[in-house]
């Protein structure tokens, strides 16, 4: 399963916190931190590589552009906090080029703590001083749980968020490689590298992955024609997509849609 670039999430360029019901989401990263908490049942929690079920008051620690999902198996509430990396620079130096040893925190007595001190966060308004003081308490007792280990490869974020803002942005275009590489002012094999790297997957994969997912949002809309959704979402031509399609789903755009509505 390849892991999606959340363009959503890293356009609310601004603090977020939101609390859910039986929440779900795609696999997919950003560069925000981001703080997960269950506060009643029961979640199942994917950040990288490590995957675990949290109970209530336990928490998960979303590092920039790690890979992560949750998924409720029977019942669950939930929040979150996503802080853009600009409101924690320091915290970000600190975490450069490291990965969590461990991305939970299930020691319910922190993260009861951490909770009360969001939930001033919460409370101060436009007090923008005291704000960022929270926030880096908040991040000083996440940072004294997870433990730090060197991560695998050297991460410039910013780096990272244009080169996968120019694929989002442009996926319907004929964009390569090389385009990507050229609009970002470095050399095709750097880029090449740097992406595999970097996402866990090559940019030609991850490329054709964010065109069948339009794709698919096309098809769910019941109102297009199957060739009207592939050259919409970038594909070249109608066979490219039922071989892309069938690669990634093991079955025809045509199979599916009939699965699907009859």
């Amino acid at each position: 399963m390849d892991a999606i670039f959340r363009v959503e999430r890293e356009q609310q360029n601004f603090l977020f916190y939101k609390e859910y019901e039986n929440d779900k989401s795609i696999f997919g990263f950003h560069s925000h931190i981001e703080l997960y908490f269950v506060d009643d049942g029961e979640m199942d929690m994917t950040v990288n590589s490590y995957q675990k079920r949290l109970k209530k008051d336990e928490m998960c620690v979303v590092l920039s552009f790690d890979a992560h999902c949750y998924q409720t198996p029977a019942y669950s509430r939930s929040r979150v906090l996503i802080i853009p990396t600009y409101m924690c620079t320091e915290f970000v130096e600190t975490v450069k080029d490291k990965q969590a040893s461990s991305p939970f925190i299930c020691n319910q007595e922190t993260v009861r703590k951490i909770k009360a001190y969001v939930a001033e966060l919460n409370a101060c308004g436009d007090n923008e001083i005291k704000k960022q003081g929270y926030i880096y308490v908040i991040l000083g007792l996440v940072l004294e749980n997870i433990g730090l280990e060197d991560a695998p490869k050297s991460l410039d974020i910013k780096l990272s968020t244009k080169l996968l803002m120019y694929v989002n942005n442009h996926f319907r275009d004929p964009i390569s490689l090389k385009s990507a590489a050229s609009y970002l002012g470095y050399n095709q094999s750097y880029i090449s590298r740097y992406f595999k790297a970097s996402f866990r997957v090559g940019f030609n994969q991850y490329l054709t992955t964010i065109r069948l997912k339009n794709a698919l949002m096309l098809m769910h809309e019941k109102k297009h024609k199957l060739t009207y959704c592939a050259l919409e979402s970038g594909f070249n031509s109608l066979r490219t997509f039922y071989r892309a399609f069938d690669a990634e789903y093991g079955c025809t755009p045509r199979e599916y849609m009939h699965e699907l509505f009859g």
